[in-house]
């Protein structure tokens, strides 16, 4: 086994992230020392994200719209892609609320937690209700909102771009594509270099994390997590639920071929890892024409993430009871549209989702400084399952929008080569 294989090796990037919270809490010296060198790491992984970001959506949505094969399935997807997005805001929302992570944490947790509230207490909520926060997502100057990391902006931008590029007619889209793709593969080579030092770089940022907080504020994100995943599986239901309507068939027979991609996604907590596993499933367990989930899986691990609208809604209400904000009826509007925009197409996870929160935890007056320490500590435990919500997502989207190609039209892919099946 190479040295590329062992540090992208689940049980690498596991031993590191324990070997950082062991770091972090025996010798809080040396984490505070690795913390900077960690920070470069996680910076040079945003870096990468918001390049891909942009170019996977419009690509991905021109890409849809270009091709004669998914154009037809367009519309109903896009239907479905909406309303689907709702499902995860109104779990996230409703596991939170009706069982309250943030409250009954018990006197040492909340005296744990209290220090960092004093320590950043609650701000101002931003003004102008559900319109104002519409209004901010909608960028006056798109390089402006680049330049600012405005992830609700720039989503919308390159869901615009990619809707006007490709509903251009002829082949004029063509060289501003090909630009896009140069893009993305670019950015892509560069965080698959950077996944590299997966390991090494989150036990540098985990044990500086680790080390300036108390341990028992992560006894106190016990509940968070149990919550999160008692959520998350009602979630995994519903999915699986609409799956089987699509599909049909004896209902444990029909699922159990989900197993394979599901298992993969949640030991690697990457969905990239599981997709020429579910493309096959899809495929050749189910009779899904190829040359739909050839375009819809790539494009929605990116762009159609469950996952983390469940996460982004779920985390916003913990935090507001753990500040003790009562939310109102116009805040949980609030909340569930900016963890839908924000959420849908967030990169990554832990630490790098601050800047995709934080405009959804400014309309409710909640601080990042908390939701920082919070999905820094827990994303290694919740990020499986954050990660097998949005794959399963996207294969149930497939289904339902397929319904196993018999919208498809009957011609040929557009490169054959490229949807012949593949060999496991």
């Amino acid at each position: 086994m190479n040295i590329n294989r062992i540090l992208t090796n689940p049980k690498s990037v596991l031993a590191a992230v324990a070997g950082g919270f062991a770091i972090g809490l025996l010798a809080k010296p040396v984490g505070n020392a690795l913390y900077p060198i960690g920070s470069i790491y996680i910076a040079f992984l945003s870096m990468c994200l918001i390049p891909i970001l942009i170019t996977a959506i419009v690509i991905g949505i021109a890409g849809l719209l270009k091709d004669d094969n998914t154009r037809p399935l367009f519309k109903p997807m896009v239907g479905l892609y909406l309303v689907g997005l709702i499902l995860p805001c109104v779990i996230g929302i409703g596991a939170a609320v009706l069982l309250a992570p943030g409250s009954g944490l018990g006197s040492d947790a909340e005296a744990s937690i209290g220090s960092l509230i004093l320590e950043s207490p609650a701000v101002a909520r931003a003004d102008g209700g559900i319109l104002g926060f519409l209004a901010q997502i909608i960028p006056t100057n798109p390089f402006e909102a680049l330049s600012a990391n405005q992830v609700m902006s720039i989503v919308f931008l390159s869901v615009c771009l990619g809707l006007a590029l490709g509903l251009i007619e002829g082949d004029s889209a063509a060289p501003a594509l090909g630009f896009f793709k140069s893009i993305y593969d670019a950015f892509m080579q560069l965080f698959r270099w950077a996944i590299l030092l997966l390991a090494p770089g989150l036990l540098l940022f985990i044990s500086g994390v680790v080390a300036q907080i108390d341990a028992k504020v992560l006894l106190a994100l016990t509940k968070f997590v149990v919550i999160f995943y008692v959520g998350g599986v009602t979630l995994m239901i519903v999915y699986l639920l609409f799956f089987w309507i699509a599909v049909r068939g004896p209902i444990v027979a029909t699922l159990s071929k989900l197993n394979n991609p599901n298992i993969l996604a949640f030991m690697t907590n990457n969905p990239i890892v599981a997709l020429p596993a579910t493309l096959d499933m899809l495929e050749q367990d189910y009779g899904v024409d190829r040359r739909v989930p050839d375009l819809v899986i790539p494009f929605g691990i990116f762009a159609n993430q469950h996952g983390a609208v469940f996460l982004l809604s779920f985390l916003t209400v913990f935090l507001a009871q753990i500040y003790v904000i009562d939310l109102g009826a116009q805040d949980y509007v609030v909340i569930a549209i900016g963890s839908i925009i924000a959420g849908a197409t967030a990169v990554g996870g832990g630490a790098v989702l601050i800047p995709t929160v934080a405009p959804i935890l400014g309309s409710v007056g909640i601080p990042t400084s908390l939701a920082l320490v919070v999905l820094a500590t827990t994303d290694n435990i919740i990020g499986p399952m954050r990660t097998v919500l949005t794959l399963q997502a996207n294969v149930t989207l497939t289904v339902m929008t397929a319904r196993r190609g018999l919208e498809i039209p009957e011609q040929p892919a557009l490169s054959t080569e490229h949807h012949q099946p593949q060999t496991p």
